[in-house]
């Protein structure tokens, strides 16, 4: 092995380790509820493109959250949307098309089963955001809030992290500011 391949192997290894821990303190600094993955319509691999259909299907999202939220409550002000993060992984079958990770905080009361969740993204969504697959799986997992669990989750979701392909997508997600 070369010096220059040593030192990508070492980067590669460091860069991966740092997004582990990036995804991990992001998971404390929101209040993480659901861990959702799914895919899209086939021969979805550009990632400009999947990054644009990404915000697509946030926008769509948000209006669902904010049209289903607790209309009873006068005067409470703005509602607040729950914070998500994005992350995007390569099949390994040898397609080179994506699949999304998201991890959202607790949505309104009336969205926030497992049902209605399913419900969610695989009949409302997929017929409103067009580079969602229709009939490709979806999993749809509550997370529970312990420190092994967001451990796994952030090692899970750092996994294909290497020099050419970061999962966390950072234009669509809602990172937490950095402290200065």
């Amino acid at each position: 092995m070369t010096q220059i391949q040593i030192e990508d192997r070492q980067q590669a290894h460091r860069l991966k380790r740092n997004i582990k821990r990036l995804i991990h303190n992001e998971l404390h600094h929101i209040n993480p509820w659901w861990l959702i993955s799914f895919h899209y319509r086939d021969h979805h691999s550009k990632e400009d493109q999947l990054l644009q259909d990404v915000a697509d299907l946030k926008r769509k999202l948000h209006r669902i959250i904010f049209q289903s939220r607790d209309k009873t409550i006068k005067g409470a002000g703005e509602y607040p949307c729950p914070r998500m993060l994005f992350f995007h992984e390569i099949s390994h079958q040898g397609t080179g098309q994506f699949h999304t990770h998201l991890i959202t905080e607790k949505l309104p009361e009336s969205l926030n089963t497992q049902y209605e969740m399913e419900t969610l993204f695989r009949k409302r969504l997929p017929h409103k955001v067009k580079a969602l697959s229709k009939w490709k799986s979806i999993d749809i997992q509550r997370i529970n809030p312990q420190e092994d669990d967001y451990r796994r989750i952030s090692s899970y979701l750092g996994k294909q992290t290497n020099l050419e392909l970061i999962a966390l997508d950072p234009f669509n997600s809602d990172l937490s500011p950095q402290k200065k």
